[in-house]
């Protein structure tokens, strides 16, 4: 059987106030080590082939079944959740939430359901999200000189 390469458009979801939610918490929680390793895995997202998505791509809860995570191990395992769309369901996914994984628990602890609510949040004002953005470069761009 043969796939298709597809081209996958990733988005990041604003908040009320315009912060790039994803970005903020990357800042705040991974190394730099660890945000390259989810720049990598987003980039591999981005350019996969349909058949791959499933490997890539792990469902939350029966209660969030609309909420996604990718599954980054390492020191830190990072689980970035994320929706199909919200506007082409068949080309695009937003970043809703971060969070990392601890003894196999999310950490918070309600990260899909927060994730779920940004997403509700995000069909109601559809402008409440932007383009992806590498997290290397916006710490490139943030170094003190």
């Amino acid at each position: 059987m043969k796939y298709n390469k597809i081209m996958i458009n990733t988005f990041d979801y604003k908040n009320a106030n315009g912060y790039n939610v994803i970005q903020v918490w990357a800042k705040q929680t991974l190394q730099i080590r660890d945000q390259g390793r989810l720049d990598s895995k987003i980039d591999l997202l981005e350019r996969t082939e349909t058949n791959l998505l499933p490997k890539l791509l792990h469902t939350t809860t029966k209660r969030t079944k609309h909420i996604l995570h990718l599954v980054i191990n390492g020191e830190v395992a990072i689980r970035p959740m994320l929706c199909r769309g919200t506007i082409d369901f068949k080309n695009e996914f937003t970043f809703l939430f971060g969070a990392t994984e601890k003894d196999r628990k999310l950490v918070p602890r309600d990260a899909p359901e927060r994730a779920d609510d940004n997403r509700e949040d995000l069909i109601l004002h559809p402008r409440h999200r932007c383009k992806h953005e590498r997290f290397k470069k916006n710490l490139e761009g943030s170094v003190s000189r």
